[in-house]
């Protein structure tokens, strides 16, 4: 089941039962797209983007446009230096590729070129930004399937699309061909009467990409949700008070004593998902899954509990698939 519509369910299930639902929102570290030695301490970002005209002010294309690459590396540059992921982050400030858009417009770089700018710029990896595409597209929502993207729109909103295509290949000195490719695509939605530029649009697109290819290239924070129960009895409403004061031991430790005093199948059912939130927000992943696995069978079909298992599950299994790479990559921090 969709995770909007998950929320939704539960939210309007909260308003009518007499236990209290709640949900706690936080921010969880998510692994990166790309994997990389961790070796590489210092990596440079060069533009190798074609060369593209400047955009003008007082004029929006529909189609295709290109990205403007020194704003584009610029951004890319300041966002993976902010992660502190790399032990420096380099920003070379010429243009690789000053030749206009040809074919695809991509150019690999030679190894002898790619080898010779970081033993010039004293890293171990070449960034290399290549495109940055742009495609503005008007769409009406509201209509041709699209009317459930915004709910309570009562008549059709004409918008413009702005799909943003991202391409970035790594080099590594020691490496003939590329370490990656990274190809990231988002999209931006503009109201009809507030379409920029085509120079804001560069502007903006440029610290858009910036971002998606972040959360390619280093671990990022992402903004999540959990659901679990916070009534219903005493022992329920003091363990709340606990998830309220961020002491999850306690909160565990009153949920747990309900768990294995109290014989009603639904009091355990929320004490079971509760303590797989507890355990999870404690980093035990595996013990957060054996206590959702009990909490099952204590569940009915079609039950509120049923829609809040699915939905802290789903988030949890997606948590546990990611951690391996995430320990992966955070493992250059061990010894520092």
């Amino acid at each position: 089941m969709n995770t909007r519509v998950l929320c939704l369910l539960i939210c309007l299930c909260g308003l009518f039962s007499c236990s209290t639902v709640r949900t706690i929102s936080f921010e969880q570290l998510c692994p990166a797209k790309v994997s990389l030695p961790v070796q590489i301490g210092t990596v440079a970002v060069v533009n190798n983007m074609p060369a593209a005209s400047e955009g003008k002010d007082n004029l929006a294309t529909f189609g295709v446009l290109d990205g403007d690459g020194k704003a584009s590396a610029e951004a890319l540059a300041g966002v993976l230096a902010d992660s502190k992921y790399f032990n420096q982050v380099v920003i070379c400030d010429s243009a690789l590729n000053g030749k206009r858009l040809h074919g695809n417009g991509y150019r690999l770089i030679p190894r002898k070129e790619a080898a010779s700018l970081a033993k010039d710029l004293g890293v171990d990896a070449i960034f290399s930004l290549d495109r940055i595409i742009l495609q503005n597209e008007k769409r009406v929502v509201g209509t041709s399937g699209l009317y459930e993207l915004q709910p309570g729109l009562y008549e059709p909103l004409p918008v413009v699309m702005t799909k943003i295509t991202a391409v970035l290949n790594i080099y590594s000195p020691m490496r003939e061909k590329p370490l990656a490719t990274v190809v990231s695509t988002d999209s931006v939605e503009w109201d009809w009467t507030y379409v920029p530029s085509d120079k804001r649009l560069l502007a903006e697109a440029a610290h858009i990409s910036a971002g998606m290819l972040g959360r390619d290239l280093v671990p990022y924070w992402m903004q999540t949700s959990r659901v679990y129960y916070a009534g219903g009895c005493v022992e329920m409403r003091d363990a709340a008070v606990c998830v309220d004061e961020g002491d999850w031991q306690e909160a565990h430790n009153l949920w747990l004593s309900l768990y294995e005093n109290r014989k009603s199948a639904k009091i355990k059912s929320h004490a079971a998902l509760n303590l797989a939130l507890a355990s999870e927000m404690q980093g035990r992943l595996d013990e957060a899954k054996n206590w959702l696995d009990k909490a099952k069978s204590y569940i009915e079909e079609g039950s509120e509990e049923e829609m809040v298992w699915k939905f802290n599950s789903a988030q949890l299994m997606k948590r546990r698939g990611d951690f391996v790479h995430l320990q992966s990559q955070m493992s250059r921090f061990e010894n520092n």
